[in-house]
């Protein structure tokens, strides 16, 4: 069962700190402008910055989406396309993809 464009998606990027510490990381993420002014990304509901418990370099930045029509939107918009994130350096792309779209398949309350 595919998502439909009008519900909603979760995005998860992945990302790693650098050999020194997390703290360039934690500051990039800090000055992205969606995370200053959540209502400045129409569609966008929430996003946090996640650390991986057992392997504290290693992070994943998680948004919620009103609906995937509304993440394309900006994902293919000139907010986005022409400001690149400040998190762009700590992207990892170790994994191949650096980033995953997901739909909802079960949801329990």
């Amino acid at each position: 069962m595919s998502t439909a464009a009008t519900e909603r998606v979760r995005v998860v990027v992945y990302l790693r700190a650098p050999e020194d510490g997390a703290e360039p990381l934690e500051r990039a993420y800090r000055e992205i402008s969606w995370v200053r002014r959540p209502d400045a990304v129409p569609g966008l509901l929430r996003s946090e910055l996640l650390r991986d418990v057992d392997r504290p370099g290693e992070f994943a930045l998680h948004g919620e989406w009103e609906s995937l029509d509304a993440y394309r939107a900006w994902q293919f918009g000139p907010d986005h396309k022409d400001n690149p994130s400040a998190l762009r350096p700590f992207q990892d792309r170790s994994r191949g993809r650096h980033y995953a779209v997901y739909g909802i398949a079960s949801e329990d309350l």
